[in-house]
């Protein structure tokens, strides 16, 4: 897959996530949340900003196809903030080691 192809269905994905988020809770991502989504393919939500739509997200995630889903929801402990986090996507640059002498 070339990088052009690779920006494409990336795009398509934080739609997607967006998406979800909006239709079967009712949350929508902030422009910054969307930008680091698409960025990392990870985005934080403060805890206090995400409680009030935690239990349609959860009811989701427990009633849909693991395959069907892709992205996953993690909290924090150490920032105290839950994490969305794209699934299956990564990015695997080979490089050379290099000895000092």
């Amino acid at each position: 897959m070339d990088l052009h192809q690779f920006d494409h269905e990336l795009h398509e994905k934080v739609a997607e996530v967006k998406e979800d988020l909006e239709l079967q809770a009712g949350y929508q991502l902030t422009n910054d949340q969307y930008h680091e989504l698409l960025a990392t393919g990870r985005t934080s939500i403060p805890m206090m900003d995400f409680v009030p739509y935690l239990q349609k997200v959860v009811a989701y995630l427990h009633t849909s196809d693991d395959e069907d889903v892709i992205w996953k929801l993690n909290l924090n402990s150490f920032s105290g903030k839950f994490e969305i986090t794209l699934k299956n996507i990564e990015i695997n640059f080979r490089s050379r080691f290099v000895k000092l002498s």
